[in-house]
């Protein structure tokens, strides 16, 4: 799955696409066996209620802010953003947030753990210049600042 990376000599950011938890691949679209609604003689009320809400069980859905979505290709975020992971030996402190969002083209950013983050690069950027920039600014921070760098991650 992830292939051997090299331990870093120096302060470095390492890269990997961002793979989403709801990929296409991941998605099936079920499709209802029969119809549900047309009305057997006999069937009693809740019978046809449950008839009825069997045609939407294997329909997947996401909780959103914006409520629950049906899943669909449309709704992936893999679809409207290009998500990448960064890795990093040395702790992200809220300084980097600044850094990394003052970079052209970072369209988003989340921290993950104290050593990994992602950052969304808007459509009409360069990945790789995006994820060099932020490399960049990153490890510049540290080496002008590491006696400065070593308290405040101590503080966060």
């Amino acid at each position: 799955m992830h292939e051997h990376i090299p331990i870093p000599s120096g302060y470095d950011v390492y890269w990997e696409k961002w793979t989403d938890a709801y990929s296409p691949e991941e998605i099936e679209i079920l499709e209802p066996e029969e119809d549900a609604s047309e009305e057997t003689p006999g069937m009693s009320f809740e019978e046809e209620i449950n008839a009825e809400f069997k045609k939407f069980k294997n329909i997947q859905t996401i909780f959103t802010p914006f409520g629950v979505l049906p899943l669909t290709e449309q709704s992936l975020a893999s679809t409207y953003f290009k998500f990448w992971v960064g890795h990093t030996n040395f702790k992200i402190t809220s300084k980097f947030h600044t850094l990394m969002s003052n970079v052209e083209g970072v369209e988003s950013i989340d921290v993950f753990t104290p050593y990994r983050f992602r950052i969304g690069v808007a459509k009409l950027f360069k990945d790789r210049v995006v994820m060099s920039q932020v490399r960049q600014c990153m490890v510049e921070y540290i080496k002008e600042n590491q006696n400065g760098y070593s308290q405040e991650a101590h503080d966060n």
